[in-house]
């Protein structure tokens, strides 16, 4: 009934990080009890997990928003349950998301409480942090090291200063989800950070004037003044910003002190306040290692602390004090208590303040993993943050609503700011006027092969206006493909992505190629298919506005043709033999290259034709799964391999006396074998393969040659993303019990150029070329080349195709993770493309004396 049971996730499966879902089991037994599973792991690679026990109705349906969990991480009814209530697999661990443009994906999935648990379905979000069309663009001006996100559309919008963290380095999470709410939201880093000192011993208010500065003079703030968000110890410092500086309209202070705390205040080189401290003899200490440090923090009231006190009675804004009640870093909810009565003593009638019974310190934007303790950076340990995790989760739903909702009441974005609005429809009105001359060029043409880059450039624009570049193509598999970056004109109008950086969006910085490179599908584990030589890679290019619906200002379309002009194309039927074969035009003689690009089943054209486009002859070829062949195998025979050499040999225009060898993962091993034992094979390029025979047993002239290195599927790591991690589940072809597995390449005649990825996560291609490398060398051989790509993954390709994290892995029979970082990737693939065909021309040679003997 396995394949029967649904889990959904609704209204989507992604949406961004602040937003619910409702979760939904349909095609149960009547009554049956199941276990609900979360899984997700943070930028640390600390694991989060959840799990509750449900009783489907008689319908054999488990709807969160409407029935309880019986048993597990929670009980009752907790439509988010599964989310606030995971933890980490290791104690005094906080979730961490801090790069905006890195989503917390968890896996939900559904388990047979019977038996071991059989998973009976499953489903990924993909909960983002940053909203469609929102720009990210990171600062570095002046002082000020941090990062600014403004929403789509002309605005104007409210301007808020995040000071999230004062634990070092940057946080963005918070500041991308406001910004997804239409604030213009800047994030500063205080040190730990870029360029900034690691440590600091006193605080400067000027940096804070400084962000301000920076922040109101956006062209899209409409606000008169701004606020600052805070929390913790940057609460103190939120208080001193709007105490001290002016246009400060509104501050939400959230679990923080009266006082100024741990560091000596400055403004203008004059210090203003000095520090309360901590006594360190007061922290208590619990049996989990973690502290309570809440009554180590010093009396700001008493006599000797009272310089400390900041002076919020002189603040022209307005603030929302927020206090926990069970905070244990410090007594938030006193503190908050004597400021609301400093305030009404000075009959000031500026502030409103709300607390939440049962919440601890982390106050943070609803839906993350709950943390009862985590690593304090000031004291030096671990620290007990308090709360109750159903109280908590409740907290910040309410609270991350009442920010907005006190932001936009006392930050106007009306009348005040009218000669701002009258720009932007004056701007509107021009882009309306202009939107007909902005063009998209593709330089030298529209219309290339797949493996040559194309000059983007973009003129007609308004002097310095941002726009969003977008890209979309579909594969041969109906998969939608697309990526999308922002760029900043020109003083002349002009866009040009060789020498114009992204700004933000699917890259950022100078990348010629980016558009089509980051591409990624609409579903995940998708890769992206064109097969057949004759379907075009069809990309199309658009110009968008950055305000409003993002009207499309110009596009073009880039026609990626997989075979060049001129060059043949014949399905090959021959004997054991099918494939394709690719010849260039003209009368030749030219190299001959044999490419196994897929041991997976089916035929793949795309790496022949476009090497026969580069003046080779070229046959790929399948070996099941195709045409009238088996549809699976279960070992591989040699004699195939050299029927199709024997093939290409004879061929009019082949000049080369032996023929090259092109493989990818598994085939690399049967190139392996190929030049081992086959006559004739004068150059193999190896790309992140084994260095043994694996998966089938190898057979020639139906003798067994090789047994097949297996998996131990066991070792299999799964991701949250739902793809798994292959790598340590192949086992040891230097163990003693599989050394019967390497295969003999020291009596190979011909050349090798061995290729790894380092980040290759099928399997370890680096230290099996190391292996390789270093038996020729103990042989005495010296004909072989090796490259190594740090940040590579396991599929490399022709360049300019999309990155493809991970896909279907046809022998582990499940998504499998590839591995590698897309910007290095792409660049390995350009200079592998280059490096494979000066390597064939260099060991394949084409004398007329091969030629003459062939007439």
């Amino acid at each position: 009934m396995s394949s029967q049971v649904r889990l959904r996730l609704l209204p989507r499966a992604r949406c961004l990080f602040d937003e619910p879902v409702q979760v939904k089991v349909a095609g149960l037994r009547s009554r049956q009890v199941v276990t609900m599973r979360t899984r997700s792991t943070d930028e640390k690679g600390v694991v989060f997990s959840s799990s509750a026990t449900y009783r489907a109705d008689g319908r054999g349906e488990v709807d969160l928003e409407r029935d309880p969990s019986l048993s597990g991480s929670y009980v009752g009814v907790e439509p988010m349950g599964l989310l606030w209530s995971m933890r980490a697999d290791t104690l005094h661990k906080r979730f961490q998301k801090t790069s905006s443009l890195n989503p917390h994906v968890v896996k939900f999935s559904v388990h047979e409480v019977e038996g071991e648990g059989r998973m009976l379905a499953e489903a990924t979000n993909e909960r983002l942090l940053i909203g469609e069309g929102v720009s990210r663009l990171p600062i570095k001006e002046g002082n000020i090291r941090g990062v600014l996100f403004t929403p789509p559309g002309a605005g104007p919008f409210p301007a808020v200063l995040d000071l999230y963290t004062f634990g070092g380095g940057l946080s963005e999470k918070r500041a991308s989800l406001l910004a997804s709410r239409g604030f213009v939201v800047l994030t500063v880093a205080l040190y730990g950070h870029d360029d900034m000192p690691k440590n600091i011993k006193e605080l400067h208010l000027d940096y804070f004037e400084e962000a301000i500065k920076i922040l109101r003079k956006q062209d899209k703030v409409g606000s008169k003044g701004v606020g600052v968000l805070s929390l913790s110890k940057s609460g103190d410092l939120a208080l001193s910003v709007a105490s001290y500086l002016a246009g400060v309209d509104a501050t939400v202070w959230i679990n923080a002190c009266s006082a100024n705390t741990a560091l000596p205040l400055y403004y203008k080189k004059r210090q203003i306040h000095p520090a309360l401290m901590f006594d360190f003899s007061k922290v208590i200490d619990t049996e989990s290692g973690a502290s309570i440090v809440k009554y180590g923090v010093k009396d700001p009231l008493a006599e000797e602390n009272r310089a400390t006190l900041l002076p919020i009675e002189k603040a022209e804004g307005h603030f929302l004090f927020v206090a926990a009640e069970d905070d244990l870093n410090w007594d938030s909810k006193a503190y908050m208590d004597e400021m609301v009565e400093r305030l009404k003593h000075h009959g000031k009638e500026n502030f409103e303040s709300v607390c939440y019974p049962g919440a601890g310190h982390y106050l943070e934007p609803p839906y993350g993993p709950y943390c009862p303790s985590s690593f304090h950076g000031v004291v030096g340990k671990p620290v007990m943050w308090g709360g109750e995790p159903r109280s908590h989760a409740a907290a910040e739903v309410h609270m991350w609503k009442k920010i907005q909702e006190f932001f936009r009441s006392h930050l106007s974005c009306e009348a005040t700011h009218s000669i701002k609005s009258n720009l932007v429809k004056k701007r509107t009105v021009v882009a309306e006027e202009m939107s007909s001359q902005i063009r998209v060029k593709l330089l030298p043409s529209a219309k290339c092969l797949f493996d040559e880059p194309v000059q983007v450039k973009v003129a007609g624009l308004r002097s310095r206006q941002v726009v969003t570049m977008k890209t979309s193509s579909i594969s041969e598999k109906g998969v939608v493909f697309s990526s999308s970056a922002t760029y900043r004109a020109d003083g002349k109008g002009e866009i040009d992505l060789n020498k114009d950086p992204s700004l933000s969006g699917s890259y950022v910085g100078v990348e010629p190629m980016g558009l089509l490179w980051s591409m990624r599908a609409d579903t995940l584990h998708k890769r992206f298919q064109i097969n057949n030589s004759l379907n075009c890679h069809v990309v199309k290019f658009s110009v968008l506005e950055e305000e409003g619906e993002g009207r499309i200002l110009a596009e073009v379309t880039n026609e990626r043709l997989l075979i060049g002009e001129g060059v043949t194309r014949l399905p090959v039927k021959e004997g054991n033999i099918r494939g394709v074969l690719f010849t260039p035009p003209g009368e030749g003689p030219f190299p001959a290259v044999l490419d196994l690009y897929t041991l997976g089943g089916g035929l793949s054209e795309k790496r022949a034709s476009l090497l026969a486009s580069r003046g080779f002859v070229v046959l790929t070829m399948a070996v099941y799964g195709y045409d009238d062949l088996v549809k699976n195998i279960r070992e591989v025979h040699l004699d195939i391999f050299e029927e199709a050499m024997q093939f290409v040999k004879k061929l009019d225009k082949v000049g080369s006396k032996g023929v090259g060898v092109l493989s990818l993962s598994k085939t690399g091993d049967v190139a392996l074998s190929m030049a081992s034992y086959l006559a004739g094979v004068d150059a193999v390029v190896w790309i992140n393969g084994c260095c043994a025979n694996t998966a089938f047993p190898l057979f020639y002239k139906k003798s067994l040659l090789h047994p097949a290195l297996m998996f131990d599927l066991s070792k299999v790591i799964p991701t949250e993303s739902g793809a798994s991690i292959v790598k340590y589940g192949v086992k040891d072809p230097l163990a003693e019990e599989n050394r019967a597995t390497l295969l003999p390449i020291e009596k190979a005649e011909g050349h090798f150029l061995f290729v790894a990825a380092e980040d290759d996560l099928n399997w370890d291609s680096k230290a099996y070329m190391d292996e390789l490398v270093e038996r020729l060398k103990r042989h005495g051989k010296e004909n072989f080349e090796s490259v190594c790509y740090p940040g590579a993954g396991h599929y490399l390709e022709p360049p300019y195709g999309p990155y493809c994290p991970s896909s279907f892995h046809g022998v582990v029979g499940k998504p499998v993770m590839w591995g590698g970082e897309p910007r290095s990737h792409a660049a390995a693939e350009v200079h592998l493309w280059k490096k494979i065909q000066e390597f064939f021309r260099s060991h394949l040679s084409c004398d007329e004396t091969q030629k003459t003997s062939k007439l």
